[in-house]
């Protein structure tokens, strides 16, 4: 995937951990650090969604595409984490399914444990990254991980996930970032209804355009019949649909992503 791995480091810490006598998963530092992290033109943090076809398409795509008031490619950094939502982006969080990141200039990681496999890795809150990084634009793409939740869970935090949506919009419009924000895409019906879907996508977009975010509805863009046959989640796509999902959101989030970076008249 990238011209970078983090293998070589996850195996110098856990050789640290088995000389000390230490448990061989324990929490490691965000690996994302240091000369990784650097100012750049666009943000865009999400779950895992982004781990796959649909993140490489949009970084490649992204990174490929001319800013507008410089006429440069746009430097842009990603940092995607397996299971991660509005609120461990608010916090902070950890993930013991991967990650996924891009630094600006040109280099991409994924994650990999001592088993080639991911590691417990903790990141960030938000905040800490749009200080460093600086963008002009903060592009997220979460919503996913909440569809997932058991009914009753879902239902009790419907509205307190949407308050703390509008948080983490308030966080990005405070650090002089524009904002776009791009729902989940369609997820089986045993997950959620397409009731409850469609109800869910008008009140996150509802939400996001009311604090001055531009609101990117998948709905539209995906397809569940995509969903991977044995994924208990039911909302991990097949590679064909992941690249069809990317393409529609394509069409959508580069004139956005114009708008949103053009001089000011």
């Amino acid at each position: 995937m990238g011209r970078l791995i983090f293998a070589s480091l996850m195996a110098c810490l856990v050789l640290s951990s088995a000389a000390l006598g230490e448990k061989k998963d324990r929490w490691l530092a965000d690996p994302v650090q240091g000369a990784w992290i650097r100012p750049s033109d666009v943000l865009y943090v999400g779950d895992s969604q982004g781990l796959g076809y649909f993140g490489d398409n949009l970084y490649r795509w992204l990174s490929d595409k001319r800013d507008p008031k410089t006429g440069a490619n746009l430097t842009v950094w990603t940092y995607w984490t397996c299971g991660s939502d509005v609120m461990s982006w608010l916090a902070g969080g950890r993930t013991v399914c991967g990650i996924r990141a891009c630094n600006g200039a040109g280099d991409c990681a994924r994650d990999h444990g001592p088993n080639d496999g991911p590691a417990v890795v903790h990141y960030r809150p938000l905040r800490e990254y749009l200080a460093d990084i600086r963008p002009r634009l903060t592009i997220i793409s979460l919503g996913t991980n909440f569809l997932t939740a058991h009914e009753f869970r879902y239902q009790a935090a419907r509205d307190y996930y949407l308050s703390r949506a509008q948080t983490m919009i308030k966080q990005v419009r405070a650090a002089n970032s524009r904002c776009i924000w791009i729902g989940p895409p369609q997820p089986a019906l045993k997950t959620r209804t397409a009731d409850e879907y469609n109800d869910f996508m008008d009140s996150l977009r509802q939400q996001v355009e009311a604090d001055g975010c531009t609101f990117i509805d998948s709905g539209p863009l995906s397809d569940r019949r995509f969903v991977l046959p044995r994924d208990s989640e039911g909302t991990h796509y097949t590679g064909e649909g992941e690249k069809q999902w990317s393409v529609g959101v394509w069409r959508v989030l580069a004139p956005a992503v114009d708008k949103a970076l053009a001089p000011a008249r």
